[in-house]
């Protein structure tokens, strides 16, 4: 046996195998030559090697793991230095080193022994910050219940994480809360956000709005894209693969379909799709209609069926406000893309949205209700017009033959317009978009008259004897209606400053786009009864367009600079490519060279030549169907 000294118990684990099998003391003789206990019993004392043999295996395996350990952990440390030390990185990834959580001033020994608790911790805390994903989820704040953890399928569900769009700092995202407050969200306010809130309340709260708001304030193109997909993809993670319904993801969508102009930059559109998504979450949630009390359906005998339709029963009255906005926005953004798109049918009106719209109506807490309330009631109005055409023509499927809708259905809706017109409060009346949304709403209702890309004659139209059709005369007096309600829609446009033009919603847009659409239809309308010239005369189509594509150059040059990349310069572009093609296409008849010449029209103010793609563009300009935003889009692209 190994001498251990004389009279010294062996230590631990070291005993010779006759005493740890005894489960005795082993006390070692004075000479050294074994123990005590086997020179008493004349027993042959061994040592206990595999006991040795097995302590010191595992003394070297701890040593290689610490080893290991050490290793990961210094190739962990310079990848995150360099990724802190690259003008990508956020704030909240350089506090990591400036905190010293993970640094290099600690004793090997030290950060072995605590290198997997630390590093997780920081890397996990890192990752929760930087990101915004709260325990809460991307699906946020189930409607009726307070913030309580579920799983998300958050930024960690992406396919490629090193493609991810560069996270604001806490700073950069007060930032842009402070630019979707001040000049976004006053135009379409189907949202309130309290002034004490901050951006990383709104993070923890509603993650999934806080990233359509981080995406549709960038006026980036390439930074659009980016996260856009991102939050396409976190939404088709959280609302179909994991079947969530809530508040938040509602109001992410509208607010990305509002501000995205995701038309302009996708090769194939997805608005129409996603305001079909809304509409179904709105139905979950039971907030355009309640519940039939005789329910024939599937829904009662499924799990959660009877919580989903306990939401809203006790609501507070500011999260009940906060629904009704939602619905009522949903309801706007749905007949607008509807009109446009011809993808899908309107959100339907309902007695409970009546309901809401007159509680927004009274509600004198939010600075923005009243106006939004009105916006509603508009568009109310727009849509009815519009399924009144959309009725006679499913009647009669013949562009030529087909009636307008009844004349005295179409007084009733003028009717209606000049009494809201009348109801408007000073405050209302020094907005802007409010009174051009006024004159959009009556060009809807001229509209329903007779389109302009109606193919049938203005004099052959039946008259109002025994039928109660639009006549010939009336017919006429539509078509230069909506020539005034455009005139001053364009005159409201063009007394805009620039600055105010980038927190427009898809609403305004879509309402400029259509009066320029009109207008040329009526500038190249063929029929003996109607007079082009006069048209022509009264609003100068290229000078409007002129003046449309100067004031998005100077909003380009004040959200960012004429760069490639910026969303405005882009649209300067495709308004002076379609100004140029509408110059070629009236050229013949009005003989002016000199005025109408292609090669000045395309030139634009700084002098760049604009190369559009003809081809598109005079199929643009041919209107045979009411699909023109799409294809006006496909040309920006």
């Amino acid at each position: 046996m190994d001498r251990r000294g004389p009279a010294h118990s062996a230590p631990y684990g070291q005993a010779c195998i006759n005493c740890f099998k005894s489960k005795c003391k082993c006390v070692s003789r004075p000479d050294g030559d074994g123990c005590e206990r086997c020179h008493r019993l004349g027993k042959d004392c061994r040592p206990s090697d595999s006991l040795r043999r097995r302590n010191l295996h595992k003394n070297q395996n701890s040593a290689t793991r610490i080893a290991q350990l050490e290793g990961r952990l210094e190739g962990l440390v310079s990848l995150l230095k360099s990724v802190a030390n690259s003008s990508d990185s956020s704030d909240a990834l350089r506090r990591v080193f400036d905190q010293g959580l993970v640094g290099d001033g600690q004793p090997q020994q030290q950060q072995a022994a605590g290198a997997e608790h630390d590093l997780t911790s920081s890397i996990s805390s890192l990752a929760s910050e930087a990101n915004g994903i709260s325990a809460a989820g991307v699906g946020g704040v189930s409607v009726g219940s307070p913030p309580t953890p579920q799983h998300s399928p958050g930024v960690s569900s992406l396919s490629n994480p090193s493609k991810r769009p560069y996270e604001p700092s806490s700073d950069e995202a007060e930032g842009i809360l402070a630019i979707f407050r001040s000049q976004m969200v006053k135009h379409l306010a189907f949202i309130y956000i309290p002034p004490d809130e901050t951006a990383q309340q709104l993070r923890q709260t509603k993650p999934f709005l806080f990233r359509a708001i981080v995406a549709v304030t960038s006026t980036s193109i390439k930074d659009k894209l980016a996260r856009g997909k991102e939050l396409k993809q976190i939404l088709a993670q959280s609302a179909v693969v994991e079947n969530q319904s809530n508040l938040d993801l509602l109001l992410g969508i509208l607010v990305y379909v509002a501000w995205s102009w995701d038309p302009f930059l996708t090769k194939d559109g997805t608005l129409s799709r996603l305001m079909m998504l809304a509409i179904s979450l709105v139905g979950n949630l039971r907030l355009n209609k309640p519940l039939p009390q005789d329910v024939h359906m599937i829904g009662p005998i499924t799990p959660g069926f009877a919580a989903r339709c306990r939401i809203g029963a006790e609501d507070p009255e500011q999260l009940h406000l906060e629904r009704q906005r939602a619905v009522l926005g949903c309801f706007v953004l749905s007949s607008i893309i509807s009109s446009y798109y011809a993808q899908m049918d309107a959100m339907r009106w309902t007695p409970k949205m009546e309901e809401g719209l007159r509680a927004i109506s009274s509600n004198k807490d939010c600075p923005t209700d009243e106006t939004f309330a009105f916006q509603v009631r508009l568009q109310l109005l727009a849509q009815r017009a519009v399924h009144a055409r959309e009725q006679q023509e499913a009647s009669n499927p013949n562009p030529k033959t087909t009636p307008p809708p009844a004349f005295l259905y179409l007084n009733a809706l003028r009717a209606q317009l000049q009494e809201l017109r009348g109801s408007l409060s000073p405050e209302l009346e020094r907005q802007d978009f409010i009174i051009a949304q006024i004159h959009y709403v009556e060009l809807c209702i001229n509209e329903a008259a007779h389109t302009a890309n109606s193919d049938a004659p203005l004099l052959t139209a039946p008259g109002v004897d025994g039928t109660g059709h639009v006549s010939d005369f009336e017919r006429i007096e539509c078509l230069w209606r909506s020539v005034t309600a455009i005139k001053s829609w364009l005159d409201i446009f063009l007394s805009l400053s620039p600055s105010s033009l980038r927190g427009f919603s898809f609403l305004f847009w879509a309402q400029m786009a259509r009066c320029v659409v009109i207008l040329y239809r009526l500038s190249t309308l063929e029929d003996p009864a109607w007079d082009r010239k006069a048209v022509r005369n009264i609003v100068d189509l290229p000078l409007v367009l002129d003046h449309i594509a100067e004031k998005l150059e100077l909003t380009s040059r004040e959200s960012g600079g004429p760069s490639d990349d910026n969303l405005f310069m882009q649209f300067h572009k495709l308004i002076r490519m379609f100004r140029a093609l509408v110059c070629t296409k009236m050229a013949p008849e009005t003989g002016d060279q000199d005025t109408w010449a292609y090669n000045n029209a395309v030139v634009g103010m700084n002098g760049d030549a604009v190369d559009p793609n003809q081809s598109q563009m005079m199929q643009l300009l041919d209107f045979g169907n009411e699909n023109w935003w799409e294809e006006l889009s496909a040309s920006f692209r």
